[in-house]
């Protein structure tokens, strides 16, 4: 039977915490069946240096070239909103931010950021608005960034797991159809500084197991604050 992934988000971290996707980071490997206890919905406790993270990671997002590119001459989307999560379980808390629009009460830009012991990494950005494409936050602590094109006809997915403040390994889906309309997917894992293994649909499958809508996150259960 064919498999088809179809298309379906954010600063982070303190430690480790949906279109268009900017994901400067390519990760892959097994899929931990066992998900961390849900405090990703409650605020952290910020270490005494967050208040520098969050003006690094506020510093990042304003200088990336996918913002600078999306935004209109003479502005740039700027984020004016953060929260603390803990997606990996681990103790330390990851950051988001987000540009809310207020006016439609919902999220544009969307920024995830880890901060492991190579220090601030950028997880995902995204513009959430979008038609495709995105972030999801999941309760085993994945990250899904999703990109494509409006038909469906091709595109990508990544899965990237948090583990230690850090994206540990991820496991890719591409998808696309020939001339004739057949299905060209492939299926990919990366562990972290290695290079990406071709692997089948059922491993694939097998490893995302519990990243589906019921083990998501809602952006709107985090505690967003104002970037002041």
């Amino acid at each position: 039977m064919k498999t088809r992934v179809l298309p379906i988000f954010a600063l982070a971290a303190l430690a480790a915490c949906s279109g268009n996707v900017n994901n400067n980071n390519e990760s892959t490997a097994p899929a931990d069946s066992t998900a961390p206890a849900d405090s990703t919905m409650t605020e952290v406790s910020a270490v005494d240096n967050s208040a520098d993270l969050l003006k690094e990671a506020i510093a990042v997002w304003e200088k990336d070239e996918w913002i600078q590119g999306n935004s209109d001459e003479g502005k740039v989307n700027r984020p004016n909103q953060y929260a603390y999560c803990d997606l990996d379980g681990d103790g330390s808390s990851e950051i988001l931010l987000r540009e809310w629009l207020k006016d439609s009460n919902i999220t544009g830009y969307l920024a995830l950021f880890a901060n492991g012991k190579e220090g601030l990494q950028l997880v995902g950005l995204t513009y959430q608005t979008a038609q495709i494409g995105g972030m999801t936050l999941y309760k085993n602590g994945f990250v899904k960034l999703d990109s494509g094109n409006e038909s469906g006809t091709y595109g990508q997915n990544d899965y990237l797991k948090i583990e230690n403040s850090s994206i540990a390994r991820s496991f890719i889906a591409t998808f696309g159809e020939d001339e004739d309309g057949n299905d060209m997917n492939n299926f990919y894992k990366k562990e972290a500084g290695q290079e990406r293994q071709t692997i089948s649909s059922d491993e694939f499958s097998s490893a995302i197991a519990g990243c589906d809508n019921d083990n998501a996150y809602p952006l709107d259960g985090f505690d967003w604050k104002p970037v002041e």
